[in-house]
């Protein structure tokens, strides 16, 4: 009996829902205090402390306001795609070891790398079809680019994620966090680099938010998207960012890994990863303010002419640093 309250306590509380949730308005505020600063503005001051509860805030707003639903959406797709892709990406962090576990208090299974990747491909194609059922031609516009763009992306990624895969010889995500005695990103600091372009292309931020450009498409897919909707789209948006930043965390920065005192390392654990995450969204924000914006042939020529090649590349050269430099140090 009390495995099972631990167990509902892991999923809805600690490391499960409720943290997940804390964290990615956390780094939402983060962003929008960086993006301000760098803007010569202020960013969110009124709601809480320097503003830290303004994106709960703009969450709570939006689920109040009225739902409108246009008389020629596909009713049902338009309806639960915003939720089905929310549910999805909270499953998909479910496998991340937060504080040394998944979620499900385990250490997961051979493979469960391809499957959050899996995942996260998924809830980018529900938000495709968000967009698509909306039967407006800016939402039509802006789900095609989001299609086009997470589907040429995901093969880089997919090729970039195998460096620590095959680093630590398993594709379990507990395995690669456990092999890094030395973080990943010492070993293939290319691979950390390339991985983090395309991730910050899989989560459509700048350089590359071609699908929901306002000087282009409106706001592209969410166009016709009010009240709940709407704010489980961008939940949803604020999860991608805080999951992508988990992903880089943990295959090429040692996940949870880091000094425990004092005991409680499940308390460590949970700090180090949080702080690591941190510093990932910081990275990727300050890319997103200090570049303009590609135009969609760029992203594309980008992908199939650079990061598809240079992935390659990077994993041949991971393959090299495994036979021939690793033996000589060790």
């Amino acid at each position: 009996m009390i495995d099972y309250f631990i167990l509902i306590f892991r999923i809805l509380i600690f490391p499960g829902f409720t943290f997940i949730l804390a964290l990615t308005l956390f780094c939402d505020w983060i962003e929008r205090k960086i993006e301000a600063r760098i803007q010569n503005r202020v960013g969110p001051l009124v709601a809480g402390p320097g503003g830290i509860l303004q994106p709960l805030a703009d969450f709570i707003k939006l689920l109040t306001k009225e739902d409108i639903e246009p008389t020629s959406v596909k009713r049902f797709v338009f309806k639960f795609s915003p939720l089905a892709a929310f549910a999805m990406m909270i499953f998909a962090f479910c496998f991340i070891p937060i504080d040394g576990a998944s979620v499900l208090s385990t250490t997961g299974f051979t493979g469960d790398l391809l499957i959050i990747l899996t995942f996260a491909t998924i809830a980018n194609f529900i938000l495709f079809l968000a967009g698509w059922a909306s039967n407006n031609p800016y939402g039509i516009i802006g789900s095609t680019r989001v299609l086009t763009q997470f589907l040429g992306y995901d093969i880089p990624l997919y090729i970039l994620a195998l460096s620590p895969a095959f680093l630590a010889g398993t594709l379990s995500i507990f395995g690669i966090v456990q092999s890094q005695t030395l973080p990943y990103f010492l070993l293939v600091p290319w691979a950390f680099v390339l991985f983090i372009i395309v991730m910050q292309a899989e989560l459509e931020k700048d350089p590359f938010d071609v699908p929901h450009s306002e000087s282009e498409v409106v706001g592209g897919l969410e166009t016709e998207y009010t009240g709940a909707k709407l704010a489980f789209i961008h939940l949803t948006r604020d999860v991608q960012v805080v999951f992508g930043a988990a992903l880089v965390v943990t295959l090429f920065l040692g996940g949870p890994n880091g000094p425990v005192f004092f005991g409680l390392p499940t308390f460590w654990h949970a700090l180090w990863f949080t702080l690591k995450v941190i510093l990932v969204v910081i990275i990727s924000e300050y890319l997103t303010t200090i570049f303009a914006r590609l135009r969609i042939d760029q992203v594309l020529n980008l992908n199939w002419k650079i990061m598809l090649p240079g992935a390659i590349l990077s994993l041949l050269a991971t393959l090299a640093v495994i036979n021939w430099v690793i033996p000589l140090v060790m």
